[in-house]
C-alpha cells in the first residue's frame, strides 16, 4: 500500500536510500535490493522505516531534546506560518490525523504555547495562534531540528538527499503525483 504510487524502479531506489538513513552496513543495502524480489524488498520498506525512525529519535534527543517532539514542532512550524488558521489546517499542514491533533492542541495551549480561540464567524472552529513562549521555544528548537536532518540525510549524497525527499513525499501521498 505504501509502495501504490512508486514505480518498481522508484520501490527499489527508497529501500536502497532508507537503508542508507538507517545506517545499515553497505552488504546490508545490497542485500535488500540486488538479490530480494521485490516483494521481500516491499517487506523490507517497514523495517527500514522503523530503524529510520529509531535514528531520528536518537538524534531529535540529541540536538533537539525533550521538550518538543517532531509533531509538536511541526505545528508550531505551521503556526508560524498561517497564524490565526484553524485548528482543522493546522492538522493538515502538520500531517496530523483530527483526533491527534484535538489532543496535542490541548496539551499545547496547556503549557502556553499556544493560543486558541473560537472563531467569531463560526463558533465551531478554533482558531490557533503562537503564544510568545510557543513562537521563542520554535526558534529555539530550528537549528537542532535542521541539525537533525543534516545529521539524518549524511549516509546521502546531495543527489540522493533530493530523491529520498521526492519519494518519501510521493510514497505518504503529499504531494500531487506527476
Amino acid at each position: 500500500m505504501l509502495f501504490e504510487p512508486l514505480s518498481g524502479e522508484e520501490q527499489l531506489e527508497l529501500v536502497r536510500v532508507l537503508a542508507k538513513i538507517a545506517r545499515l552496513e553497505p552488504a546490508a543495502v545490497a542485500s535488500l535490493t540486488d538479490t530480494r524480489p521485490l516483494l521481500d524488498a516491499q517487506r523490507a520498506v517497514g523495517y527500514l522505516i522503523r530503524v529510520g525512525q529509531q535514528v531520528h529519535t536518537k538524534l531529535w534527543s540529541e540536538y533537539v531534546g525533550s521538550e518538543l517532539t517532531a509533531p509538536q514542532f511541526a505545528v508550531l512550524d505551521a503556526l508560524e506560518t498561517e497564524p490565526g488558521a484553524d485548528q482543522r489546517t493546522v492538522g493538515e499542514l502538520a500531517s496530523l490525523d483530527k483526533a491527534t491533533m484535538a489532543e496535542m492542541v490541548s496539551r499545547l495551549v496547556r503549557r502556553g504555547l499556544v493560543l486558541r480561540r473560537r472563531d467569531p464567524s463560526d463558533g465551531r472552529r478554533n482558531l490557533l495562534s503562537l503564544s510568545p513562549t510557543g513562537q521563542e521555544l520554535l526558534h529555539s528548537a530550528a537549528a537542532g531540528v535542521a541539525q537533525v536532518e543534516r545529521q539524518l540525510l549524511e549516509p546521502l549524497d546531495q543527489l540522493e538527499r533530493q530523491r529520498v525527499l521526492v519519494l518519501l513525499t510521493k510514497a505518504a501521498r503529499l504531494a500531487p503525483l506527476v
